[in-house]
């Protein structure tokens, strides 16, 4: 059996230290639903299962925070989870759920920010035409990680609205 030794909560993140040696990092919440207490005993098995839980819990919480923090790509996102130790399987499955709600949506994105520099581009030049703005501001979104596609529709799109 493996013994919690300690748990740290640190704003919305846990760490659950346990006596082989391990840890687990996890949503405050997570810990919570867990009821992790000091002293308390966990079959190993169920450790596994748990890191498993709480890395797809982890996963969602950064991709959200990360969501709401910014505007950041599909791409963005994912190496920035990768970067924090969650492995790829976990940061696919999170991402796709994600989109699936709606949460996460390349293209809104994209718009959002291919409005944001064209509003800017048209403050400093008023005479702007799309051949300086649209195939640049293209290449920058896809250069941010946002699929060809989606980039240059963005730019078509906020083109259209605000040309």
């Amino acid at each position: 059996m493996t013994e919690v030794l300690s748990i740290h909560a640190s704003g919305a993140l846990s760490t659950v230290d346990f006596d082989d040696g391990t840890s687990l990092r996890c949503t405050r919440d997570f810990a919570a639903r867990s009821h992790f207490s000091r002293g308390q005993e966990i079959d190993p098995v169920f450790v596994d299962r748990l890191r498993e839980s709480a890395s797809f819990d982890l996963a969602t919480h950064e991709a959200r925070r990360l969501i709401r923090r910014q505007r950041y790509s599909r791409n963005e996102i994912a190496a920035k989870l990768n970067v924090a130790g969650l492995a790829s399987d976990v940061i696919r499955e999170t991402l796709g759920l994600l989109e699936r709600r709606g949460e996460l949506d390349d293209l809104a994105v994209a718009l959002h920010i291919a409005r944001q520099k064209l509003r800017l581009a048209q403050s400093r030049n008023a005479a702007l035409t799309w051949s300086e703005f649209g195939p640049a501001q293209a290449r920058r979104l896809t250069m941010r990680g946002f699929h060809a596609g989606a980039a240059k529709q963005a730019v078509r799109l906020a083109w259209s609205e605000l040309a």
